[in-house]
C-alpha cells in the first residue's frame, strides 16, 4: 500500500480518513490507541471521533490525536514539554538584548513601549527563521549586505547587521529560562526527529497538509523513512506547486488520478455595496436553505470585523450555530470603559482631570448604572445646567465633586422624588469608590505590578457592583483581563519602574489583540468560521463573504520591518506562497460543496477577489462566451414613512400644566415643538446636548454669567463706575474664577481661550464704562429671579423669570439686560393684531416670549416709567433693544399683540383636544 494517499478535491476529506482507520484497524482488530492522527488544528478531531463511533456502533478507545504544534513539541521534548512563555516576556527579552548588544538600534525608541512594535517584528522574523530552520551562517550574507546598505532607513540596516547576534543570544536566553516558543520547538524537533521514541505508535497519519515548513518536512520525512508515517493529502500536484514539492521530497506522486476531476458545484455570485448589504444577502441566502440542512452549512468570514454585522442581521433566524473566530475584546463595553480610564490619565495634570474625559467615563453605561442619579446630576453640574460649585469647570479634581454639598443635595432631592432614600455619607462613599477604581488607582502607576493591581481591582469591582453581566462576553473578557493582570504580575519586568504612559500602551496593545471564544459545538448547527478553520472540513452549502482583494487573499505586501529582499535571500518570501495557501484552502472548501454562494463588495474602496475572477473566467471559458455569469446585485426596498409622534393629552396632564410654573424657555420649547415640551416638562425627560466634542462653549457661557454677576453685584443701588480700582478687582476675580473653573492645566488651547476671553472682556469693560458713565444712573438688580401670575382666557398662568441685570438709565428708563454669549437671534418681531394666529406664525414672529414678558412684569413694578429690554451681545459688544422709540410711546398696543399670541399658545397647551405633536421638521 502507498504511504501517500490522495483524496480528490471534489470529495469530502474526513470520510476517507474514517474509512482508512476503520478498514486497516477496526476490521483487523488492531489497537486503535496505537494509531496517531495529526491535523493542522483541533476541529477535525471531533468529527473523526463522532463518525468512527457511528461506524463502529459501540464504545471504543479512540486513536490519539495531535495538532501539528503538539506533535512537533512531542518530537522535540517528549511528554515533558517546557512552557512557551508569555508574549510580553519574549518581547522584553528582545528589548533587553537589543539595549545590551546593539543599543544604537533602540535610538529614538529607548523605552520598552516604544520598542514593543519592533520587538514583535523581530520575534516574528526569528520565528520564521526557526520554522524554516535557517542556519546562523545564512545570516552572514544579510549582515554583509546591511553594512553596504539595503534600500531601507539606516536604523533598520543597523538592526539587520546584528539580527544574527540577537537570534543567537535569544536562543541562549530561552535555554537559560527553560522556555520554548513555537518556532524554537519546531527547530528543536527537526534536530531530534530521528531520536524520537515512536514505539507507542504503530502508525502516524498526517492528514490534509498542504505547505510544510522545512522543520515539519524534516520531521515527517524522518518518520516516513522509518516506515511509520502515512500522508493523506487532498489535491493534485499538477495544479498545486506546494504539493509538487512534497511529492519530490517523499518520492511519491500526489495525483487524483489520470486527470484532475472537474468541479460540479452550483455557483452563485452576489455583489453588495457595503458590509450591511452583504449581511442582508447572507440573511436572504439562509432563508432559502432548509432548517434540516443548516448543520451542513458554513459561513466563511475572511475578515473577523464583519462578525458583529453578520450576527445582527441573521441572529434572529439562527437556532443552533457555532462560531470559531472569537469575539474581539476591543469591541466589548468593558474594554471601552478600561480605555476611557487610561485615556483620562493621558490628559491629567496633577490631581486635575479634563472634564471631557471625566464626563466620557461617567456617561459610560457600566459606570452610569452604578449610580444613575449621581451621574446625571454631576453631568448637569459640569455642563452648567445645574449651578453648583463644580459648574462649568474645564478641569476638575474628583474630590471637589465629593465636597460639593449643593450637588450632593440635588442628588438626594432627586432620589427622594423617585422614592429612593439615600444619605449624604452613602453618596460620598459611592463617588469616592467610583473615583478610586476608575481614576485614582490608575493615577499612581509606576510598575507593571501596580498596573496589574489596578486592572484586577477594576475587574473585581465591576464583577461585584456593575451590570456588566447583562452585556454579552463581558464575563469572558473580565476573565481575560484578570489573566492579563496575572501575566503582568509574573512578567520579567514586573517591578521595574516605567513611565505610566508606556505601561498603559503596553496593556492596550496587548488587550486590543485578544479574542474571546464563543460557546457552541462544531458538531451541531450552522458553522461560522474563518478560512483556516475550514481545513479538512467539507460542507454541502458554503457561503463566503468579503470575497475581495485584500481579504481573500489577505496578503502582507510590505513587511513592516524586514525588507522583502532579505526574506527572498533567505528563501523566506511568503508572498506567493501565502497566496497559494489561501487559494488552496478556498478551492478545497468549495470544490466538494453542492451549493456555493460568494459575496463581494463593490465600491470605491474594494474590488472583487482574483479568486472570484478566476472562477468567473473558468465558467465563461466553458460556456465559450464572455459576460454569461449572472451576478445578483444586492438591493433594498426602502419605503420611508414619516410617522409623526402624537401624544394625546389626558385630564391629569392638563391639571398638572394648569398648576405648572412656566418660564419663557418652557413656552418657547412648546412653540418650537410640542412633543419636545411634553418630554421635557411633562415627563421630566431631557435630550441633552452632546457637549463632549466641544464642552467649552457651555462652560464659557456659565463662566461669563457668573463672573459678571459677581463683578456687578456690588453696584446694586449705585451708579456703576468702571475705574482702575474696579478693573483691578475684576481682573482678580476673573483670574480666580478662571483657575477654579478651567484649572491651571497649562494646555495651549486653555492658554488661547484665556487670552481670547481676556481680550473680549477688556473690550466689554471699555464699552460698558462709556455706557455706564453717560447712560446708567444705577444698577437695580443682578441675576434676579421674579415670579408672576397673569390671567389669560384659559385661566391663570404661573410664571417665573430670571434676569441677568436691570439698570435704571439717566433718562428714567428701566432697562432689562440679557447677556448673550452665542449668536442666536431671539429678538421678537412685531405682532399684527388683526391676523389669524397659528403656531407657525407665532414661532416665526415671536421666536421667544422672554423680552415681552420681562417688560410686562417690570411695568408692574415700575408704573408710569418707560420699560425696555435689550440683548447684550458679548461677541460683538452691541445691544439690541426690544422696543424702538415709536413703540415706547404705545407699549400697551405693542404688548397686546404678544399677549394675544401668548394667550393663543397657552390655550393650545391647556386644550385637552389638541395632542402633543412632534413636528420638529416643519409646522407651517
Amino acid at each position: 500500500m502507498s504511504k501517500i494517499i490522495t483524496v480528490p478535491f471534489t470529495e469530502n476529506f474526513l470520510p476517507h480518513v474514517v474509512d482508512y482507520v476503520y478498514r486497516y484497524y477496526e476490521e483487523h482488530y488492531k489497537d486503535l490507541s496505537r494509531l496517531c492522527l495529526v491535523f493542522g488544528g483541533r476541529r477535525p478531531t471531533l468529527f473523526i471521533k463522532r463518525d468512527l463511533a457511528r461506524r463502529i456502533g459501540k464504545a471504543y478507545v479512540p486513536p490519539r490525536f495531535y495538532t501539528i504544534d503538539e506533535w512537533m513539541a512531542y518530537v522535540a521534548y517528549g511528554a515533558d514539554v517546557p512552557l512557551q512563555g508569555s508574549d510580553l516576556d519574549h518581547c522584553y527579552t528582545i528589548y533587553q538584548l537589543a539595549i545590551s548588544l546593539c543599543p544604537w538600534v533602540c535610538a529614538g525608541r529607548e523605552s520598552f513601549a516604544q520598542f514593543l512594535p519592533w520587538a514583535r517584528e523581530i520575534l516574528h522574523f526569528i520565528e520564521q527563521l526557526d520554522l524554516e530552520d535557517v542556519p546562523m551562517g545564512s545570516l552572514e550574507s544579510v549582515r554583509q549586505h546591511a553594512q553596504i546598505g539595503f534600500s531601507v532607513p539606516e536604523d533598520i540596516n543597523k538592526l539587520l547587521m546584528h539580527i544574527s547576534t540577537l537570534r543567537q543570544a535569544y536562543h541562549q536566553e530561552l535555554g537559560k529560562r527553560q522556555l520554548a516558543p513555537r518556532g524554537f520547538q519546531y527547530r528543536q524537533a527537526s534536530r531530534r526527529g530521528k531520536d524520537c521514541d515512536l514505539d507507542p505508535f504503530d502508525e502516524i497519519l498526517f492528514c490534509n497538509f498542504f505547505y510544510l515548513h522545512r522543520t515539519e518536512n524534516t520531521v515527517i520525512k524522518d518518520i516516513y523513512d522509518r516506515g511509520k508515517a502515512v500522508l493523506l493529502m487532498q489535491g493534485d500536484q499538477r495544479r498545486w506547486p506546494a504539493l509538487s514539492r512534497i511529492a519530490q521530497t517523499f518520492g511519491t506522486p500526489i495525483l487524483e488520478g489520470k486527470e484532475v476531476k472537474p468541479t460540479a458545484f452550483n455557483l452563485k455570485i452576489y455583489e453588495a455595496f457595503d458590509a450591511h448589504a452583504q449581511a442582508g444577502l447572507v440573511n436572504g441566502i439562509l432563508k432559502s436553505i432548509a432548517i434540516a440542512e443548516r448543520e451542513s452549512t458554513v459561513i466563511v468570514l475572511p475578515d473577523g470585523d464583519f462578525l458583529s454585522v453578520l450576527l445582527t442581521a441573521v441572529g434572529s433566524q439562527l437556532d443552533e450555530f457555532n462560531i470559531s473566530m472569537g469575539y474581539p475584546a476591543k469591541r466589548s463595553a468593558l474594554y471601552t470603559l478600561l480605555t476611557l480610564c487610561l485615556e483620562a490619565q493621558y490628559r491629567r495634570k496633577g490631581a486635575l482631570y479634563y472634564t471631557k474625559d471625566y464626563l466620557s467615563l461617567l456617561r459610560h453605561p457600566l459606570v452610569k448604572n452604578l449610580a444613575p442619579v449621581l451621574a446625571a446630576k454631576i453631568e448637569e453640574s459640569l455642563k452648567g445646567e445645574l449651578l453648583t460649585d463644580s459648574s462649568g469647570r474645564l478641569f476638575l479634581d474628583p474630590e471637589d465633586i465629593v465636597r460639593d454639598e449643593k450637588l450632593l443635595d440635588a442628588v438626594i432631592q432627586s432620589s427622594l422624588a423617585m422614592d429612593r432614600e439615600v444619605t449624604l455619607s452613602e453618596l460620598k462613599k459611592t463617588a469616592q469608590s467610583i473615583h478610586k477604581v476608575f481614576l485614582g488607582n490608575f493615577g499612581n502607576i509606576r510598575t507593571a505590578l501596580d498596573l496589574a493591581s489596578a486592572l484586577q481591582s477594576f475587574v473585581e469591582f465591576m464583577q461585584t457592583h456593575s451590570t456588566m453581566d447583562k452585556y454579552p462576553f463581558n464575563d469572558q473578557i473580565a476573565a481575560r483581563m484578570q489573566e492579563m493582570g496575572d501575566e503582568l504580575k509574573d512578567c520579567a519586568f514586573a517591578t521595574e519602574i516605567f513611565e505610566p504612559r508606556d505601561l498603559f500602551k503596553v496593556l492596550q496593545e496587548r488587550l486590543s489583540s485578544q479574542m474571546v471564544a464563543f460557546s457552541g459545538s462544531p458538531l451541531r448547527g450552522l458553522q461560522i468560521l474563518g478560512l483556516f478553520e475550514t481545513r479538512a472540513l467539507n460542507f454541502k452549502n458554503v457561503i463566503v463573504v468579503d470575497v475581495n482583494e485584500g481579504f481573500l487573499p489577505s496578503l502582507n505586501i510590505y513587511e513592516p520591518l524586514i525588507p522583502r529582499e532579505v526574506m527572498i535571500s533567505l528563501n523566506l518570501d511568503r508572498l506567493e506562497l501565502e497566496e497559494e495557501i489561501q487559494r488552496y484552502g478556498f478551492m478545497r472548501l468549495i470544490s466538494a460543496a453542492q451549493n456555493v454562494h460568494l459575496i463581494y463588495q463593490q465600491n470605491k474602496d474594494r474590488t472583487r477577489s482574483r479568486f472570484l475572477e478566476e472562477l468567473i473566467w473558468e465558467k465563461e471559458e466553458r460556456s465559450g462566451s464572455i459576460g454569461t455569469v449572472d451576478i445578483v446585485r444586492g438591493s433594498f426596498e426602502v419605503s420611508v414613512e414619516k410617522k409623526q409622534r402624537v401624544i394625546p393629552k389626558t385630564v391629569a396632564m392638563v391639571d398638572f400644566l394648569k398648576n405648572f410654573r412656566f418660564s419663557a424657555s418652557s413656552i418657547n420649547t412648546y412653540l418650537q415643538n410640542p412633543y419636545a415640551f411634553y418630554c421635557r416638562y411633562v415627563l421630566g425627560l431631557k435630550v441633552t446636548d452632546d457637549l463632549l466634542d466641544d464642552p467649552e462653549s457651555r462652560h464659557i457661557g456659565v463662566f461669563i454669567h457668573d463672573l459678571l454677576q459677581e463683578a456687578f453685584q456690588g453696584f446694586v443701588g449705585k451708579k456703576p463706575v468702571l475705574d482702575a480700582h474696579f478693573r483691578k478687582y475684576f481682573q482678580k476675580i476673573y483670574e480666580s474664577r478662571f483657575a477654579a473653573v478651567f484649572g491651571k492645566a497649562g494646555r495651549s488651547d486653555t492658554f488661547l481661550m484665556e487670552t481670547v476671553l481676556k481680550t473680549r472682556l477688556e473690550r466689554f469693560l471699555d464699552q460698558e464704562a462709556l455706557r455706564c458713565e453717560t447712560g446708567v444712573k444705577q444698577v437695580l438688580y443682578v441675576e434676579r429671579k421674579f415670579e408672576d401670575v397673569i390671567s389669560l382666557s384659559g385661566g391663570q398662568v404661573h410664571l417665573t423669570y430670571r434676569v441677568d441685570r436691570v439698570d435704571e438709565m439717566t433718562d428714567g428708563t428701566i432697562l432689562i439686560l440679557d447677556y448673550k454669549t452665542g449668536s442666536t437671534d431671539s429678538k421678537p418681531r412685531e405682532i399684527s393684531n388683526d391676523i389669524t394666529l397659528t403656531r407657525g406664525y407665532v414661532l416665526t414672529q415671536v421666536k421667544s416670549f422672554q423680552m415681552p414678558l420681562y417688560v410686562h412684569y417690570l411695568r408692574q413694578q415700575f408704573p408710569n416709567r418707560n420699560i425696555n429690554s435689550a440683548l447684550y451681545h458679548l461677541r460683538t459688544m452691541t445691544t439690541e433693544s426690544f422696543l424702538g422709540k415709536n413703540q415706547m410711546k404705545d407699549v400697551e398696543m405693542v404688548l397686546e399683540g404678544y399677549f394675544k399670541a401668548l394667550d393663543f399658545i397657552m390655550a393650545e397647551i391647556y386644550n385637552l383636544e389638541i395632542p402633543f405633536i412632534d413636528d420638529a421638521v416643519d409646522i407651517r
